[in-house]
């Protein structure tokens, strides 16, 4: 328990079983487990319940006040930064431009289209890595196409996007640098679709208006450079968990090509066994509160663990098995309450249409070499580096 204790959360690789094993451990400590995080001591939900209670519990952990300390320092102020009813203004304001009728055209119609582009690269050839070759480009290319990114520099917009999350490992400099090169070459856009509306993301944030109240450009720059740095990023390694997923376990893979109605299954399946933000970072509030049978001090670390609660046996029968045919549907992947992830359907389809057209192409596919090297790593963002395949 003691060496569990002590693992650093916020730079610890965990690849594959690694972290569920530390996570079971720490189910021992009870259903807030005492735990470290960037250096210092910290808590973490062990179980389903507990953390369903921290997601609707504004008010002893505020979910903005991370952002604050993160993600908005680099990107600017956006409605995960904001707290009350400006937080309820913004996000009104800023998400239902991804449920748009042009999101949902271009779902029925071009996100296919774009996952066969990037994947007609391969034909012909024996092997790949799909991670470098499609799982960490397609949610950014859907993206560029939503909003309406000139095309000619979609893999900058790529690379900055990556920069902007601000993994403790890279300075903040390096990531003001992307958001600065991100906004400067968005400003054009956002001018000319000020002048000439088209039917993509950006028009139709230029378009929200909520109680008289329109986004400035430098709201619309923030929000999409959230959608792009958090939204994106998590896609790809949600892609990327399903694939390593369905490849590393005998026969998955050919009873998603034979049976595509467990094909929606699957895609749940992964979300909950090997999610892409498996542990999440909450500070709580300024006085001690008591949660999880603790008292915890002002503005500690507590981390919701989203993995965690994914795999409790009190919810889940045999939950550290792989089961592209489960039904459960009560995962807490996406969180719960009034901060719930706005992307989800979005990501959701994301998974879903990479799934069918990787089917559709490479009904064969097979993962090369040893799963654990290439399995998820990570225990804040979690997704596969590489996955080496055999495609035919």
């Amino acid at each position: 328990m003691e060496k569990a204790r002590t693992v650093d959360l916020a730079f610890a690789e965990l690849p594959g079983h690694e972290m569920f094993e530390l996570l079971e451990e720490l189910r021992g400590d009870g259903p807030l487990a005492r735990a470290t995080f960037a250096g210092a001591p910290c808590f973490l939900t062990t179980t389903h319940g507990l953390l369903l209670e921290g997601f609707i519990d504004a008010a002893k952990f505020p979910p903005a006040r991370l952002y604050q300390n993160s993600i908005a320092r680099v990107i600017g102020p956006n409605f995960q930064s904001m707290e009350g009813a400006r937080h309820t203004l913004y996000r009104r304001l800023a998400t239902p431009a991804f449920r748009s009728r042009a999101v949902e055209r271009y779902e029925r119609e071009g996100m296919a289209e774009l996952a066969h582009e990037l994947l007609e690269r391969l034909d012909g050839r024996g092997e790949a890595d799909l991670a470098s070759a499609f799982t960490h480009r397609f949610p950014f290319l859907v993206l560029c196409r939503l909003v309406g990114i000139p095309r000619d520099r979609e893999d900058e917009f790529h690379q900055w996007a990556a920069e902007m999350v601000t993994p403790p490992n890279v300075p903040l400099e390096v990531c003001r640098r992307a958001a600065a090169e991100f906004t400067r070459y968005l400003a054009p856009t956002l001018a000319e679709r000020r002048h000439e509306p088209r039917s993509d993301v950006i028009s139709e944030l230029i378009a929200a208006e909520v109680e008289g109240r329109h986004l400035t450009d430098e709201e619309i720059s923030s929000h999409v450079k959230l959608m792009f740095s958090a939204g994106a990023t998590t896609t790809c390694d949600g892609i990327g968990n399903l694939l390593h997923a369905l490849l590393s376990h005998s026969g998955a893979w050919e009873q998603v090509v034979d049976d595509p109605s467990v094909r929606a299954t699957a895609v749940h399946e992964s979300l909950r066994w090997q999610t892409p933000v498996p542990n999440l970072p909450r500070i709580s509030a300024e006085e001690t509160v008591e949660f999880g049978g603790r008292e915890i001090p002002p503005k500690s670390f507590v981390l919701f663990s989203m993995a965690s609660a994914n795999r409790d046996p009190a919810v889940y029968d045999d939950p550290h098995r792989f089961d592209p045919a489960r039904s459960s549907r009560d995962i807490l992947s996406f969180g719960r309450g009034e901060r719930s992830c706005p992307g989800m359907h979005l990501a959701k389809k994301e998974l879903s249409i990479a799934l069918d057209v990787l089917i559709d192409r490479f009904p064969k596919l097979r993962l090369q070499g040893d799963p654990q090297a290439s399995a998820p790593t990570g225990a804040i963002i979690r997704g596969p580096k590489t996955l080496p395949v055999a495609l035919q």
